[in-house]
């Protein structure tokens, strides 16, 4: 090499040295170009262009140079770079198999090694993995390697939650988040509720102290909130998680991932309402890009989501395209079968549902009852419960009784319970849990007329609860027609009336009558036990019972000595002392407006002349007038004004 063309070599190495401690990597990808150009066989300042493609995110012109022939053996020691780039690139297996291809598993490739195997939810060996990185490093990246760490830990308590894994000190409000989200994944969201929070006020601090304003602090937080929420929605309070999921999504966040997760969730708390909202938040939880940042258990739940809100907004084609994808894909065949008969069983195809669940068989049986028990075909129903695998469970012979019961077929019923015993007549500690099995069986047999039976029952019954006194008294209410003498030797084992309740008034239930009915019994308004003489405030309670008698208002110019005028509530006109004004003309017309004289003669009453049978029948309205009192003559000389009634 001339010494000119190694004082440029040199110059040229100056200049990328400058510009990658500034982090100009665009400038330093073209000092690079030129080292090349200079000695192309150069393997740092290849190594250098590799990195500056990275740094400047463009991996795939990175990866292309990685694999170009022409530069096989400058890149035949950089498969760290190669593995990184194919990460970054979403192809995992393709990154797993480079690194394991690695002549030596460094530091550095044994994390990316973990990062992979998180990739591809290998969470047991990257678990493994971890925890070597974890103990055989101490540098400044150690928090960082915990919460990963972590967050491994997370999704192994997802996959298993009664597995034993360690537990992390909360450093940082990363290891508090993945605490908290190992708590919630273990089903214990109550106490994974505090430590969410103080994750979050973490959060918030930790942005603030290193620049950052509230927004983004609130923004770096989104996660966490979505994560309080989901332990909201699942205790119940599904309220206040829906408020807390439409607050992250109103502030916008960029995390894909995020907006996905929170979207879903709504979906679940809106059910079958809301239907239109629904279908705009799975979009935002469905869209492209999404298959790299959220797991498969993730990816399946959005997908079942999915396929569910399909038949509350009646698009049946759509639910089969979903659960044939969350058949393929996640190998959920069983939720696609019941998801897509429900659809089926909603447009009325329910043969065809009842097929379907049928061929995935076990569990999904019971739901081909439920299909047709819906459809009205009691004895399919029946039939279908007797042949399959649950028949001796404790809620299918509940089912089958209450069947069985329905369409009178009690010795059927009788039978069923005869062969219960006999299946678990060897698993005494399983005779003894089904309490409620031997409790229906008393009552089967007892309706099918099989006292000894019943009384077995109940026998069994008592033995494997000694101290239910409730099944005593049944059994001893069974035997008292068989065994009279061995039901009186167990009533005595019974608690005594008095011992149960002190305070029934026998006397009481006597005269209320209850076996007539409430309705016929009257209510008494004096109790039984009347109030002594002697208690104060007696008099006065009597007093305030009786009723006022008010004084009668009498006319001014009334005469008491003489009996009230009979006539006295009659119109004036009909009374026997009125007469007729001189000069004036007034014919007794009653009856509506704008009716003719003829029609008035037709229908005035007062002008009919009654048939003897009515004349007879009908009693007279005015006593015959024995004498006229000074009032009544009064009232005749008054010719105007109307006469004072009383």
């Amino acid at each position: 090499m001339s010494a000119n063309k190694e004082n440029n070599l040199v110059q040229a190495y100056v200049e990328l040295n400058k510009f990658c401690q500034s982090g100009d990597y665009e400038r330093a990808l073209k000092a690079t170009g030129k080292i090349l150009q200079i000695a192309p066989n150069e393997q740092k300042a290849f190594h250098c262009k590799v990195v500056c493609f990275i740094q400047l995110h463009n991996f795939k012109e990175a990866l292309a140079v990685l694999t170009n022939s022409k530069n096989a053996a400058l890149a035949a020691d950089l498969h760290f770079e190669k593995a990184y780039t194919q990460y970054r690139l979403n192809t995992p297996k393709e990154a797993l198999q480079t690194v394991d291809n690695a002549p030596e598993l460094t530091p550095a490739l044994k994390e990316l090694r973990a990062q992979i195997l998180y990739r591809l939810e290998q969470y047991q060996e990257c678990y493994n993995l971890y925890r070597d990185v974890v103990k055989n490093s101490t540098d400044e990246y150690e928090d960082e390697r915990k919460a990963n760490m972590a967050a491994v830990v997370a999704n192994l308590a997802a996959i298993n939650p009664s597995s034993e894994l360690p537990q992390f000190e909360e450093t940082t409000y990363e290891l508090s988040y993945n605490t908290g989200s190992t708590l919630a994944m273990r089903g214990k969201y109550g106490d994974a509720l505090p430590v969410l929070r103080r994750a979050e006020a973490a959060c918030a601090e930790s942005v603030i102290d290193d620049g950052g304003t509230e927004e983004e602090a609130k923004e770096e937080a989104g996660i966490i909130r979505v994560q309080q929420a989901y332990c909201l929605q699942m205790i119940g309070k599904e309220k206040e998680a829906a408020s807390i999921y439409q607050n992250v999504l109103k502030d916008k966040p960029s995390d894909q991932a995020l907006v996905a997760i929170a979207s879903n969730n709504l979906v679940v708390i809106n059910r079958d309402g809301n239907v239109f909202d629904s279908r705009k938040r799975m979009k935002a939880a469905t869209a492209d890009g999404l298959e790299h940042k959220l797991n498969s258990r993730q990816r399946a739940a959005i997908a079942y989501n999915q396929a569910v809100l399909c038949i509350y907004s009646n698009q049946p084609d759509f639910c089969k395209q979903c659960c044939v994808k969350l058949a393929r894909e996640f190998n959920q065949e069983r939720k696609a079968a019941l998801v897509e008969a429900c659809s089926l069983a909603k447009e009325g195809k329910k043969a065809q549902a009842v097929a379907l669940l049928l061929k995935q068989g076990g569990d999904l049986t019971l739901a081909a009852a439920q299909v047709l028990l819906a459809q009205g075909d009691r004895k399919a129903a029946v039939k279908l419960l007797e042949e399959s695998e649950y028949k001796y469970r404790a809620g299918v012979v509940g089912a089958l009784c209450t069947l069985l019961s329905a369409d009178n077929e009690y010795e059927k019923a009788s039978q069923l319970f005869h062969d219960v015993y006999q299946h678990y007549k060897n698993d005494n500690e399983k005779l003894a849990s089904l309490r409620s099995v031997w409790r229906a069986a008393a009552a089967a047999h007892a309706r099918a007329g099989h006292s000894a039976a019943a009384a077995a029952a109940l026998e069994a019954l008592a033995k494997a609860a000694p101290q239910d006194t409730r099944s005593l008294a049944r059994l001893v209410k069974a035997l008292a027609a068989l065994e009279p003498a061995r039901a009186k030797q167990l009533a005595k084992n019974l608690p005594r009336l008095e011992d149960l309740e002190t305070k029934i008034d026998i006397d009481a239930l006597e005269s209320s009558k209850w076996m007539i009915g409430a309705k016929v019994v009257k209510k008494t308004v004096q109790s039984k036990q009347e109030q002594s003489p002697g208690t104060p405030g007696s008099e006065l309670l009597q007093k305030h019972k009786q009723k006022r008698k008010r004084k009668t208002k009498l006319p001014p110019n009334a005469d008491l000595s003489k009996p009230p005028d009979p006539e006295r509530w009659l119109p004036k006109y009909e009374r026997t002392a009125y007469r007729k004004r001189r000069g004036v003309r007034r014919d007794v017309i009653k009856g509506s407006q704008g009716m003719t004289t003829t029609a008035t003669d037709q229908y005035d009453m007062s002008k009919q002349q009654p048939s003897a049978a009515a004349a007879a029948a009908k009693s007279p309205r005015v006593e015959p007038k024995q004498q006229e009192s000074a009032w009544q003559r009064k009232q005749q000389q008054k010719k105007k004004g109307k006469g004072r009634k009383w």
